[in-house]
């Protein structure tokens, strides 16, 4: 499943709590969370103790351990490349991509904008499965052609990695959001009726039922069969969370239709240089404009380094010498975006759906604004005042505290993205 953030937007990719950074492949960074470990682990268990002694009998307790950690690790490449195919189409159709994610459910592709048009949509979301479908040939082409050379355990890993990378690509293909299918269905919809947001809700809409029926499904085979139907009930959970989040932000983004980032942005905070002296930020700070607006830390190339919202300022006591006064920490670069005033702000509401997440506004090279949850939730209920017709459920217009669709798992629980979503402070 791949996330779609802001477009036309620069972001501050960092390892986020939990994380480990991999590399880059192709030019995209890739880092994994922990929680890799856990399906790693279980799938080598799984594969050594049952599968594959099945497929080839009569083999040592440590050939079978050994085969089982290949297809867990073989899996996880696998995973990996489905994420740069993403990656790659994307970057390819003109959106940026700030990095891939391994997790305990698979892979997310975070993206930096949303396709203008359908077409490159579609292409976006189909080619993760085409690329599973083509490794599931590939993996059985080999099992085949190198059955009478190869012993019967080998043959058993090859068989092995086909059969979840079929089941990989059919299970993504299923039109339904947040899969990759139900990409696929958004896009279709789009090009037909002409209506990207109706579209999304159609798709979110088959997504809810969709994890209904994988939760129903799996309580069922663990009544019946054993623990291992949880797996898909886990699964369905989380198919349902992010359809639930996905339906949300597409309502809220036909609410926004039309609104520009410029429209919505805040005053100018107070730009800071991020390696200055603990005095020119105490100076900053008690000026007016960043009792208002905040302060923001630039790098040495000018990029935001971290924001100091006012809130956060009043740590910094009342003046120079004070020395109660601590340095606040500020919003981390990873949570700020980069935008122009002219950008639709309904592009950005994943880059403001995650905690303390907020764009900053610049026209040519200079920063006029920022835009955060606060200016959103403004907006959302002006419109749900001032449109004609009956009033908007709470549902349609109030954001509710959870994660972004298209990042992964709620902020209640262990997942890549980070730890629980902090209080939130007054002016933040």
């Amino acid at each position: 499943m791949s996330a779609v953030t802001a477009g036309h937007a620069r972001r501050h990719p960092r390892p986020g709590p939990g994380m480990v950074p991999l590399g880059r492949v192709a030019g995209v960074p890739v880092a994994a969370h922990w929680s890799v470990l856990g399906i790693v682990a279980l799938l080598a268990i799984v594969m050594a103790r049952s599968e594959l002694p099945l497929l080839a009998p009569g083999q040592g307790s440590l050939a079978y351990a050994l085969a089982g950690v290949s297809v867990a690790l073989l899996l996880m490449a696998s995973l990996l490349a489905h994420e740069v195919a993403h990656a790659l189409v994307a970057r390819a159709s003109g959106v940026g991509i700030e990095g891939i994610t391994l997790w305990l459910l698979g892979g997310t592709t975070r993206m930096r904008g949303e396709p203008e048009r359908p077409g490159p949509e579609l292409r976006i979301a189909a080619v993760g499965p085409v690329v599973s479908a083509a490794l599931a040939g590939l993996f059985g082409l080999v099992a085949v052609l190198t059955r009478p050379v190869v012993a019967d355990l080998v043959h058993a890993v090859l068989a092995e990695l086909a059969l979840v990378n079929i089941v990989l690509a059919v299970f993504n293909l299923l039109p339904a959001a947040p899969l990759d299918g139900g990409r696929v269905l958004r896009a279709a919809l789009w090009a037909r009726r002409g209506d990207r947001w109706a579209a999304a809700i159609t798709a979110a809409h088959a997504g809810r039922v969709l994890a209904a029926l994988l939760v129903a499904g799996g309580v069922v085979l663990a009544l019946g069969a054993g623990p291992g139907g949880l797996w898909l009930a886990l699964i369905g959970w989380f198919v349902g969370v992010a359809a639930v989040e996905e339906e949300r932000r597409a309502r809220q983004g036909r609410a926004l239709d039309g609104i520009t980032v410029g429209e919505a942005a805040t005053a100018a905070p107070v730009v800071v240089a991020a390696d200055g002296s603990p005095a020119a930020l105490v100076a900053a700070a008690g000026t007016p404009r960043a009792a208002i607006a905040g302060v923001l830390l630039t790098d040495p190339a000018g990029e935001p380094a971290g924001y100091v919202p006012p809130a956060r300022l009043r740590l910094l006591g009342g003046g120079r010498d004070d020395r109660r006064a601590r340095r606040p920490a500020p919003v981390p670069a990873s949570r700020l975006t980069t935008v122009r005033p002219g950008d639709a702000l309904a592009r950005f509401l994943g880059d403001l759906a995650v905690p303390q997440g907020r764009l900053v506004v610049v026209d040519d090279g200079t920063v006029i604004g920022t835009v955060s949850r606060t200016e959103v939730e403004d907006l959302l209920r002006h419109a749900a005042t001032s449109s004609p017709g009956p009033p908007a459920t709470p549902s349609d217009t109030t954001p509710r505290r959870v994660p972004a669709p298209d990042a992964p798992p709620p902020p209640d629980w262990w997942w890549h993205g980070g730890p629980r979503r902090p209080r939130r402070e007054p002016g933040a």
